[in-house]
């Protein structure tokens, strides 16, 4: 009987990770100080603690819109479909009523401008097939791209969680994904967010439909200060996408100021 407790025991230490710390923490009043309620998640990779907020959201999926932008930059980018940060993709000359999308793009403007035409003509290109392939090799969301081919990660059924958000950023920053690592740096330099002396933060905002009215907002990335890395995941959802867009940036950096890591 006690062989058995040992071994139940030891199996649960193997399989759960005891040695990873998780905490809760009120984060309320940041979210209400932008009128919205939402989740947070951060992981200290050095300490292998996680912080969250409102847990069970953070297990909630939704559909990934622009954050779908890293991974998209990795697949253009072993696919062929794009060589580097200084190839011009060539605008057509469609007005779009986000007037940085009206000409010509890189991929660094693309990321920079979150230009959802140049990532539909990658898509066009890669095909769904591919698609599938790499969304299961990086195990992303729910690998459920059913929806319209071109533009899956704004429409459709393909979700992912904030809790999955942070698996896959750690995999991307760590080199676990079944990518070059070429492709991997391209992509870690152009969702550089900002830098200072004492730190510096990456990641993609996103902005998607969930019905007429709302939308899901999200910031996820990573900041990397004094040989520490902390990744971080965020949303929340709104009813009016231009009032609550600069949220997106404001709630994780308020938060992580509160926890000493931006100061």
């Amino acid at each position: 009987m006690k062989r058995l407790i040992f071994a139940i025991i030891t199996g649960l230490i193997l399989t759960t990770g005891f040695s990873q710390s998780v905490i809760e923490k009120d984060f309320k009043t940041i979210f209400d100080k932008y009128g919205v309620n939402g989740c947070f998640v951060l992981f200290n990779q050095s300490d292998n603690v996680y912080v969250r907020y409102n847990s069970s959201l953070c297990d909630t999926g939704y559909i990934p819109a622009s954050t779908f932008k890293i991974p998209n930059s990795l697949i253009a980018l072993e696919e062929g479909v794009i060589k580097d940060t200084t190839q011009i993709v060539k605008w057509d000359g469609h007005e779009w009523p986000n007037k940085p999308w009206n000409q010509d793009q890189t991929l660094k403007t693309a990321i920079k401008n979150s230009c959802v035409w140049v990532y539909v003509k990658f898509a066009e290109q890669i095909g769904l097939g591919k698609y599938y392939k790499y969304v299961k090799s990086f195990n992303y969301g729910n690998k459920d791209l059913t929806g319209p081919p071109t533009r899956f990660w704004l429409a459709g059924s393909f979700r992912i969680s904030a809790n999955q958000q942070i698996d896959f950023l750690r995999k991307f920053y760590n080199y676990e994904l079944q990518v070059s690592k070429r492709s991997i740096d391209i992509v870690k330099d152009i969702i550089i967010l900002e830098q200072s002396k004492k730190y510096k933060l990456s990641g993609k905002t996103g902005g998607g439909m969930l019905t007429d009215t709302d939308y899901i907002m999200w910031l996820v990335g990573y900041i990397e200060k004094d040989n520490k890395t902390y990744f971080y995941a965020m949303n929340f959802k709104s009813n009016d996408f231009d009032k609550t867009k600069q949220a997106r940036y404001n709630i994780p950096k308020d938060i992580m100021s509160e926890l000493k890591i931006i100061e």
